[in-house]
């Protein structure tokens, strides 16, 4: 594509261009230039719209040839006829006897197509001088001269080019090129040439001695001009771009002359073998770009560009030899880094968002976005925080599953699930993981939340509720609708939190004791009929902790555990009583509670006096397991405590 549009034309010419602008070559010193310049003009009276008069070419001619200038090159076109004037240059032009003069290719459109014809010199001039070519100055579309013809094909024939001709006329023999253009190799911008001004020339005035012995002397016109003169025998060339003014055209065939001369051409490859460094930098470019992390490709592919055009460069000053660089350093770089760059950007994007999305199964959807925001390191390791901690369990699930088919269990977990885990997601909590149909949830971590212990017992409450819809449930003899009890056990402590695991395999997770006595409290409900308990720094945590309705159901050892913790029953939300979770008569919340405190103090007798009533109350279905524990805990002690100051007040659990 860069090859074929527009901008892809600029940066093929911008090739040859830019080196030039990277330093200058010293012309040869055997050729000089006589300007007909502004002053000239003026001095010698000669119209700057008309001719000259020819008798000054021939003064100029006699004064060179005294001074033993070995060519004298005319780039004056002389065409029309003048035989006064003609006569006295034509005599000047055989007393030197090399002389050389220009023609020009003419192109004229008519109604029966495009016709050529040449401007000649006149003929008596033709036959003095040594011989002539033509001027021809190829101009590309943007106005540049960067190449020459030395052999112009004519509807006569070849024709040289005036510096082809001096070619021949200095070397010998015949042009070898054909009609093919070449590259020409500028020496630098406009005056690059050792030059004079025809009337200083004509005077002897401000001319060094020896100027003109042997060398070749290229006569033309040179105006002050600037860009805005193109055409009017101006030309821009590649050093236009810094000095804002056009280059004479007796330079341009001073240059193709001198490049004629010295052999020093701008080689190329052939036009078709041009693709081929260009489809190499495009894979070249494109691998760095795209096989790399996006910093490092697109780094190599900036470093690749600039070593392409420091060798671009480095060719055509040193060695003369051009090839379209900028497409790939300028074109194909900028083009297939931002390519690359988008590309990992969508592949990023494409994996965050499904990262996102991921996190969203085990979180809110604010924390899924912190942690694509990189609010949280995924790095293997873990660091010790305090969180508040969840674990659920479905009550008699695994009974109730006995003897169904895998896949209509799989069904009533997910649709448990979907309900159940909506709590602790809307309430900012993080599904760590499912364990069959228990839950593990985190509140701190791996994100920090406000309320973290009240929204956690808002999620265990919210989790009832939806457990107390029924689960629909495929058997043998048809889909039947059970409900299904939850238990949660919630605890607040320091646990290490972090991905653990390999280095292959590793998971987010939470580890510690208060992880385990979050377990522990979830299957204490089983041993004391309840629904949610929570430890005592649980409540302790909470910001609000009025807002909820609650029992102490006592303090207890847990299995694996020597020291007792409080523990309380959550029942509800306080501003909502008719929705508690289980209803518990007035009656039995005092005596359980007289209870409770008579066991704490070491009053054996008035606390299972408290919860032996408790077991008689006719409003509580089923009876209390709890009173029933505590009851066993008192005849395991006898007749209560030895020494009261042993005495913790504490249940010790032998099983989970």
């Amino acid at each position: 594509m860069l090859w074929q549009l527009n901008i892809g034309q600029s940066l093929r010419r911008a090739s040859y261009d830019l080196p030039f602008l990277f330093g200058e070559h010293a012309p040869p010193d055997d050729l000089v230039l006589v300007y007909l310049d502004e002053a000239s003009h003026r001095e010698l009276d000669q119209p700057l719209a008309r001719p000259w008069d020819r008798r000054l070419h021939a003064r100029l001619v006699d004064r060179l040839n005294a001074e033993g200038a070995r060519m004298i090159v005319f780039d004056i076109l002389f065409h029309d006829e003048a035989p006064e004037q003609d006569a006295a240059f034509a005599a000047a032009i055989r007393k030197h006897g090399n002389v050389v003069l220009a023609g020009e290719l003419v192109r004229n459109e008519g109604e029966a197509g495009s016709m050529q014809s040449l401007l000649l010199p006149a003929p008596d001039l033709r036959q003095a001088a040594a011989g002539w070519g033509l001027t021809h100055v190829p101009i590309d579309p943007d106005g540049v001269v960067r190449q020459v013809r030395h052999s112009i094909p004519t509807d006569f024939g070849e024709k040289p080019s005036l510096g082809e001709f001096v070619r021949q006329r200095e070397r010998g023999g015949s042009t070898d090129r054909g009609g093919a253009s070449e590259f020409l190799n500028h020496y630098g911008p406009a005056g690059t040439f050792q030059g004079y001004s025809y009337a200083g020339v004509l005077a002897g005035r401000g001319i060094p001695e020896g100027a003109f012995r042997n060398r070749i002397v290229v006569v033309g016109a040179r105006q002050n001009s600037g860009l805005a003169d193109a055409g009017k025998d101006t030309f821009a060339t590649p050093y236009a771009r810094l000095t804002r003014t056009l280059t004479p055209g007796i330079e341009i065939q001073a240059t193709a002359m001198a490049n004629l001369l010295e052999n020093r051409r701008i080689t190329s490859l052939p036009a078709g073998a041009g693709w081929y460094p260009i489809l190499a930098a495009a894979f070249l470019l494109a691998a760095a770009a795209c096989l790399l992390p996006p910093t490092k490709g697109i780094s190599l592919c900036l470093a690749l560009g600039a070593g392409i055009a420091v060798l671009g460069i480095l060719l055509q000053q040193g060695m003369g030899f051009h090839f379209l660089w900028t497409i790939a350093a300028f074109g194909q770089m900028p083009m297939i880094a931002g390519l690359a760059l988008g590309a990992h950007y969508l592949i990023e994007y494409s994996a965050r968002w499904k990262l996102r999305r991921a996190f969203k199964s085990y979180m809110s959807d604010e924390q899924a976005r912190q942690i694509d925001e990189g609010g949280v390191s995924l790095e293997l390791g873990g660091r010790e925080i305090e969180t508040t901690i969840l674990f659920s369990d479905l009550a008699g699930f695994t009974s109730m599953s006995e003897g169904l088919p895998p896949q209509s269990v799989s069904k009533a977990l997910i649709c448990y699930f979907e309900r159940a885990t909506e709590g602790i997601l809307d309430n900012q909590g993080t599904i760590i993981k499912y364990i069959g149909d228990a839950v593990m949830a985190t509140w701190g971590a791996p994100l920090k939340v406000d309320r973290e212990a009240d929204r956690a017992i808002d999620a265990a409450i919210q989790m009832q509720s939806a457990g107390a819809q029924p689960i629909p449930l495929e058997t043998a003899e048809g889909v039947t609708h059970e409900l299904l009890e939850t238990r949660v056990g919630i605890n607040t402590g320091l646990v290490l939190a972090g991905n653990l695991g390999s280095t292959r395999r590793f998971d987010y997770t939470v580890i510690g004791d208060a992880v385990n006595t979050a377990a522990r409290l979830e299957g204490l409900n089983k041993m004391l009929g309840t629904s949610i308990l929570v430890s005592e720094a649980v409540l302790r945590k909470c910001v609000e902790p009025q807002r909820f309705l609650t029992r102490r159901m006592g303090s207890f050892v847990l299995k694996g555990k020597k020291i007792g913790i409080v523990v309380f029953e959550i029942l509800g939300h306080r501003d909502n009583p008719a929705g508690a979770l289980r209803k518990r008569g007035a009656d039995y919340l005092r005596l359980y509670q007289e209870g409770i405190d008579a066991f704490r103090s070491g009053d054996t007798a008035r606390a299972a006096l408290c919860f032996s009533e408790t077991l008689t109350l006719h409003d509580l279905l089923p009876e209390c397991p709890a009173s029933r524990l505590h009851l066993d805990a008192i005849a395991a002690s006898g007749d209560g405590p030895q020494d009261p100051a042993d005495w913790r007040g504490e249940v010790v659990m032998d099983s989970k």
